[in-house]
């Protein structure tokens, strides 16, 4: 196994102008951190967390994660956060079928090598932690994947029987019998026939009586645990983010996230979520057991609105109090939407980087008065891993339509370079070339004749055999032209599937299990090894397997 890095520009596919100044430390208009070094990450306050918290936190996810069978290395992570001092590195996403798009492996690789190096320049444990979302409800994000078949075809794989609704993915139970999952992983192993793992795709796919969520951390688990990383189910923490909710929601956040939307309006950047139209929390009704039963929870959306809060198609509101209260008593019923999220999840726990995609960058933007309201210091946002991976045979129709990984990703609809091959309708100028040369040269048959007549047929022996010779000639053009051409279509058709599919960034659609079981899981340490812990430039990444 080898891998070599190559960098692109960080612009590879377009900024938007709010990533544009945190990429290039113009921050102030953010309100937030962007480190470009550990020397510049700020030391988090982590006095909320003594030590009977810190216990109880490392109590509950270990009892967790050992009856889920963790990596020694992630028990031991847990444990680290007994230690005076000890802080996170966070990236959450939402739980995807067959481990989700390839980008899932990039934040789980960049906050383990973030956490590493944060360690070191402490001296404290830091520990890596992926959030799985396992309270999002939109099903329709996460009951599919795209794989590329044999024919360089992207296909789309959906889990047969699902839709979406207002179940939590933590309560989204698969069945056998329901959602066919036997066929669901035949029908995979058909689609990627050649080298596939079947293994690991097996492994991928929800096991009877599984949720969304609990098969997506098996998943991360099982091939990142090794590097000790810690991957979280809110449910396991529940009562800590309950009553950090409720800390939020009691003097209503709305003044804050206001201020926050007019702060990037004044600064001429776009606002991600509308504070005063966002589901900024839910409430889970029905039965909420464990493990889950008929019929699953529901979660009904809570807006700013009347005295406090509003359900969504209900009279009346809530004060901020009586929320607050709400939650405190059935703590296991209520969560926080994507705005407060982050929040939630720094008051939980003692949080000293978020690593993400650009598109989170945007929301956590709108933090920043929030964060001193609630006496958190300025969040640290650390840009996640962008990377696209290339093989041998991307390589060569890299090198066949005379483009660079590089130059490709940075214009993938640019008409590439042409095949070296002969111009269209070459053969049929051929023959028409030897027409004229015949009728020119049959022009002086009679002369020839009159001459002496054994040059007359000498002249014909001449040109049948200039004409059989030509015919092969222009049958080999033919043959070259269309073997040519086909030989083109499949490399731009590899390349589109592979390096540009669905005219999207590939680790935005490829699929990471099919990526591990075609290229194996030997390249993911490798990565770790050379990646750097604050990533600008997007990374392109050479495997070679057999390297």
């Amino acid at each position: 196994m080898s891998l070599d890095l190559e960098f692109a520009s960080a612009d590879v596919f377009g900024l938007t102008p709010l990533a544009a100044r945190a990429l290039t430390g113009r921050t102030e208009p953010l309100a937030l951190h962007v480190p470009q070094s550990a020397a510049t990450v700020p030391r988090p306050d982590t006095t909320l967390f003594d030590p009977p918290r810190r216990a109880e936190l490392a109590e509950h996810l270990e009892v967790q994660l050992t009856a889920r069978g963790a990596h020694v290395a992630v028990l031991e992570s847990v444990r680290a956060l007994r230690v005076a001092g000890a802080t996170c590195v966070i990236a959450g996403q939402q739980p995807g079928l067959f481990g989700g798009p390839l980008f899932n492996t990039f934040k789980a690789l960049h906050v383990v090598r973030l956490a590493r190096r944060l360690a070191l320049e402490w001296g404290t444990p830091v520990v890596p932690v992926l959030w799985n979302h396992a309270d999002d409800h939109d099903i329709a994000e996460v009951h599919h994947a795209w794989f590329v078949n044999d024919q360089h075809n992207l296909v789309k794989v959906g889990l047969p029987g699902a839709s979406s609704g207002r179940t939590p993915c933590s309560h989204y139970s698969c069945s056998e019998e329901r959602h066919q999952l036997a066929a669901l992983r035949s029908r995979v192993r058909d689609l990627c026939a050649a080298g596939i793992d079947p293994d690991l795709i097996a492994q991928a796919v929800p096991r009877d009586g599984e949720t969304l969520a609990a098969a997506w951390t098996r998943f991360h688990l099982e091939h990142f645990g090794h590097l000790g990383l810690v991957v979280l189910e809110p449910d396991w923490i529940r009562n800590s983010l309950s009553e950090a909710l409720a800390d939020i929601v009691a003097p209503h956040p709305l003044a804050a996230l206001d201020a926050g939307s007019e702060r990037l309006h004044a600064a001429g950047l776009d606002v991600a979520i509308d504070p005063k139209s966002a589901a900024l929390v839910y409430h889970l009704t029905g039965n909420l057991g464990d493990p889950p039963t008929s019929p699953p929870p529901e979660r009904h959306a809570l807006r700013p609105g009347g005295d406090g809060w509003t359900f969504d198609h209900e009279e009346g509101s809530r004060t901020p109090s009586e929320l607050a209260a709400e939650i405190v008593q059935d703590k296991a019923a209520y969560n926080a939407g994507a705005l407060l999220r982050p929040i939630v999840q720094d008051l939980a726990l003692p949080t000293a980087a978020y690593v993400g995609g650009l598109g989170e960058l945007a929301y956590h933007a709108q933090l920043g008065e929030l964060r001193t309201a609630v006496g958190l210091q300025p969040g640290v946002f650390v840009p996640r891993l962008s990377a696209s991976p290339t093989d041998a045979r991307l390589r060569t129709s890299l090198r066949h339509i005379k483009r660079t990984a590089a130059e490709f990703l940075a214009a993938p609809q640019h008409d590439s370079a042409p095949a070296q091959t002969l111009p269209p309708g070459q053969a049929e100028r051929l023959d028409t070339a030897f027409q004229t040369y015949r009728e020119l040269l049959m022009a002086e048959h009679d002369p020839l004749g009159a001459l002496d007549p054994g040059l007359a047929g000498q002249l014909r022996r001449v040109l049948s055999q200039s004409k059989k010779h030509l015919a092969a000639l222009s049958e080999r053009v033919r043959r070259i032209q269309a073997s040519s051409s086909g030989s083109d279509r499949r490399h731009r058709r590899r390349l589109a599937a592979w390096m540009w599919p669905r005219e999207a960034p590939p680790e935005r659609i490829l699929t990471t299990s099919q990526v591990l079981s075609m290229w194996g899981t030997d390249w993911i340490d490798e990565l770790l090894d050379q990646l750097e812990p604050f990533p600008i430039e997007h990374h392109i990444a050479h495997i070679d397997p057999h390297g």
